[in-house]
């Protein structure tokens, strides 16, 4: 090899060394470009996880954190830790086996959200919301917990009170329909009775309404001893009751109602007291309406109410 071969050999392994030079620096200051993305991402997710766990301490919600795989609990707000779980000695408040904490535990995510009702031992009942997510590096699940067993009772009473009477506890109307319906179905026969309490009006206007109110108490009362078991009453509305005696004929009705309105004539008081009404025997007729049986015991209730005026005319006017 001369010596003009040598310094060309040279020059061009010089420049590889340069350009190899260039390219580690460049991957240099790539990789470090990257590890500083790592870092400000990392810090960016510390940060919101700092603020994620700020933001569920204060919820009024129960927090649960768990591992999607083992179900190893990752986090519990502070709400949940005085209310539900202690992490510190591994109890809830159920004991050491507690049904919805094995739930959590059990759940795993489909990146949807899972939304259920849980009813405990204790009969509260609790409505959880699950979602999958990324917590530190690890596949996991938040479970937000709320405590709906208020809510739930103030449904069921609602429900309930739909179908109540407020001041006497009484079925009312709107369940009355309902009944009569289907003891019409049924095609069993009974006497469905009209009540009206004579002279309400007069005793609200001249005694004032809790006077009413004590009459239409009594004859609740009353109309609810009578009944037997598969028997119905209801406060129909105002001054108004229905009373559905099953297995029961006309005849056999009346006596009762007659039973009834002697018993409230002989309460004392300031004012008489009494009732009128009106039976309709039901034996089997499916194709007939509630609406029209209801109408025919008013009728009949009306005719009685009249009845008894006239002759109440009739005896003043002897005396």
């Amino acid at each position: 090899m001369t010596e003009n071969d040598a310094k060309i050999l040279l020059e061009r392994l010089l420049n590889f060394m340069g350009d190899l030079s260039e390219v580690f620096h460049e991957m240099i200051v790539q990789q470090e470009q990257r590890e500083k993305k790592l870092r400000e991402q990392a810090e960016k997710e510390r940060r919101f996880n700092t603020l994620l766990v700020s933001i569920m301490d204060c919820l009024k919600d129960w927090v649960v954190v768990t591992d999607e795989s083992t179900g190893e609990i990752l986090y519990i707000n502070d709400l949940a830790k005085k209310r539900f779980y202690d992490p510190s000695n591994d109890t809830t408040v159920c004991g050491k086996d507690c049904p919805l904490l094995m739930r959590l535990q059990s759940c795993q995510g489909n990146n949807q959200e899972q939304r259920y009702e849980f009813k405990c031992s204790h009969d509260q009942i609790f409505q959880v919301k699950a979602y999958s997510l990324l917590w530190e590096d690890r596949k996991a699940m938040v479970h937000l917990i709320t405590d709906i067993t208020y809510q739930k009772e103030n449904e069921a009473f609602l429900e309930v009170m739909a179908y109540k009477d407020e001041l006497t506890g009484l079925n009312n109307r709107r369940n009355c329909l309902h009944t009569i319906d289907s003891y019409i179905e049924k095609g069993e026969p009974f006497s469905i009775c009209m009540i009206d309490l004579d002279d309400l009006k007069q005793i609200n206007d001249q005694y004032g309404h809790l006077h009413g109110d004590a009459y239409i108490k009594l004859v609740s009362e009353k109309l609810e001893k009578s009944a037997k078991e598969g028997d119905y009453t209801c406060r129909f509305g105002g001054d108004e009751f229905v009373v559905i005696y099953k297995d029961c004929s006309e005849k056999e009705a009346n006596l009762k109602l007659s039973a009834i309105d002697q018993s409230i004539s002989k309460e004392t008081g300031e004012y008489p007291m009494s009732i009128s009404y009106g039976v309709v025997n039901v034996l089997n007729g499916p194709e007939i309406l509630s609406e029209t049986v209801l109408k025919m015991a008013d009728e009949k209730m009306y005719c009685f109410k009249r009845n008894r005026k006239e002759k109440k005319c009739s005896k003043k006017g002897d005396i």
